[in-house]
This record gives structure tokens, sequence and C-alpha cells, in this order.
């Protein structure tokens, strides 16, 4: 496996009070260290629930809106009264190396349209290769794929269109979902990442849960084949890949009948607002020994801890039609 390292860019209050709209490259993983990045009080971002150091008893980031904000993610779903049923045109997924123009579509419609990616390369890794290319990283705090500039994969909603820069894993769950029989909230084994951003620079991300805990659940190709190519070491990149092709789409459940929606924030820092979050309801099934191997890259879980609502809207995209093209 060929690797590379990556700097560690460390956080800069400056530079988040400066920054304009939120930006996929402030959630890129790799700016991350594996405890997270220190704040001028001494405090860490820790992804364990309460774990802070060297010397807070309590969850704390002293950067931007990671303590102050009002919108922040992730959150618990509570189904029992938070959600606001919607009618909405169908989530559609379809798979296309040359996806057709846009036809016309309602405000409201939500398509997710990813195409296989075709090659690692270097290019890829370092945001030259304009083609349909990816790369695997070990960002030092997840597991993240990240496309090339010409990659062709986008979600549509309504008439905005936004490309997929990257998608990343958390274990367990940040996303908890509140039910009859998980009344303090069900947290899943995992969580995948969909992050699109628009021309303007907006965020918006899908969120899939990840269910390990079916003991028959047969191993998940796509996974097995991130896991196999992602460098152990943290910081570090692998662009051996090439002539593997990828397919994000089949990450998406194939049955999803619903998906969440809210108003949020990115889950790490500077944990910018401003996010259109939609979180599948249905988890994708993958082999219990596949979490616990995405749990072995990192000596602490990645997840953040759910944040209040203050008072927010989740919404529920009903009646969903999935059509996976040219996928299967």
């Amino acid at each position: 496996m060929k690797t590379h390292s990556m700097n560690v860019v460390a956080l800069s209050i400056i530079s988040i009070m400066l920054s304009g709209p939120v930006s996929a490259s402030n959630w890129d993983h790799s700016t991350l260290n594996q405890e997270g990045s220190q704040g001028n009080d001494g405090t860490v971002w820790a992804t364990i629930e309460g774990q802070v150091s060297p010397n807070s008893a309590s969850f704390k980031y002293p950067y931007a809106e990671c303590a102050i904000g009002s919108h922040q993610s992730p959150i618990a779903i509570n189904l029992t009264t938070n959600p606001i049923p919607l009618t909405l045109n169908p989530i559609t997924h379809s798979s296309d190396k040359n996806p057709p123009a846009e036809p016309e579509r309602r405000a409201d419609s939500l398509v997710v349209r990813y195409a296989p990616s075709i090659s690692s390369t270097e290019g890829a890794a370092i945001g030259t290769d304009q083609g349909n290319a990816y790369v695997f990283r070990n960002t030092g705090h997840a597991i993240q794929v990240s496309f090339s500039a010409g990659y062709p994969g986008r979600l549509v909603i309504g008439k905005d269109v936004y490309p997929l820069v990257q998608f990343h894993f958390h274990t367990p769950s940040e996303h908890l979902v509140i039910k009859g029989q998980y009344p303090a909230g069900r947290q899943y084994e995992g969580e995948l990442h969909f992050v699109h951003q628009r021309e303007d620079g907006k965020l918006a991300v899908l969120g899939v849960f990840l269910d390990g805990s079916q003991g028959s659940a047969a191993e998940h190709s796509i996974l097995k084949k991130i896991i196999e190519n992602t460098p152990r070491e943290p910081n570090t990149y692998n662009t051996s890949g090439s002539g593997l092709p990828l397919d994000p789409l089949k990450l998406i459940p194939t049955d999803t009948e619903q998906v969440f929606t809210y108003a949020g924030s990115l889950t790490t820092p500077p944990c910018s607002e401003g996010v259109s979050w939609y979180v599948m309801s249905e988890p994708l099934k993958v082999a219990p020994a596949q979490i616990q191997t995405l749990g072995k890259f990192f000596t602490l879980k990645n997840n953040r801890i759910v944040q209040n609502t203050n008072a927010r809207t989740v919404e529920i995209h009903k009646d969903l039609h999935v059509d996976y093209g040219h996928s299967h």
C-alpha cells in the first residue's frame, strides 16, 4: 500500500472569525489530529462523552460556534414529539457515469445522484485532479474518502446542486433516534456522513446510520474495500487504489422510507452552523466485525455527543422512491 503523509493544520480563532460561508475544507478531518485541536485555555476537543483534558469535567470547546452556537449538531431526533411530516417529491437515487441535465423540480425535492469513481490518484489527494478520482484518507480523526473536483456525484435539493466532496465514518453514531423502545435514544454502531458543497460554499450532509448489531449480517463489500485500502497511520492517505471502482451509492440503504432534516452544524471544530442535515431513518446493515475494525483505527471514539435542539424543528421526508439506475 502506497501511503503519503498529510500536514496537520492548526485551527485558528482568527481564521474562523474571518471566514466566509461554511466550507467543506472546514470539515476535512485531515485538519484534526487524533486527540483533536487544542484550545488556548488548555481544553482539547474530545470525542468521548464528557471527556476533555487536562482540567475540565464537562464537554467543552473554546472556539467559535462549538461553545456558543445555538444550532449545533448532532442532535437526538425525537420521533415521539418533534418531527413534522412533510409531503415532498420522492428522493431518487441514480448512478450514472454521464448523468443527464437536471429537469425542473419542486423547491423541496431531494435527489441523490452518485456515480462510480473510477480511480485513486495523487491529484485527488492534493486537489489538482479535475477528473473522476478519489483517495482513501486516515485523517487521524476519521476514515475518509475524498473526491476530485471532476467527480460528478451530487445531491440536488430543488434546483440547487451540491457536489459530493467526501464521505467519512463515525463510531458509534453521532445522532440518536428517540422512539418507543428507545426512550433514551437509539445509538447505532456507526454513522456515515456524505458531505456536499454548493458552489457558494453552503454545505448539505446526508447521514446514514450503520447497524452492526446483527450477527448474521454479511460483510459489506464497499466498506470492506475502504477498510482494506485506508492506511493505519494517522494523517496519511493511500493512492494505491487505482483501478478499483468505488460507487458511493452502494452505501445508501435500499429500503429507506423517510429522511429526517434539520438545520445544524459541523460536528467537529470549528462547528460552523448553516449546514443542512438529511439523516436517513433506515440504517445500512454491516457486519459487526467491520464496525469493530473501524473502531480500532483510533484510540478514542470519534463521535460528538448530542447537542441541545433549542426549539429547532426536525422535519420528515416521507414516501421515498429509490432508483439505483446503473449502479446495480
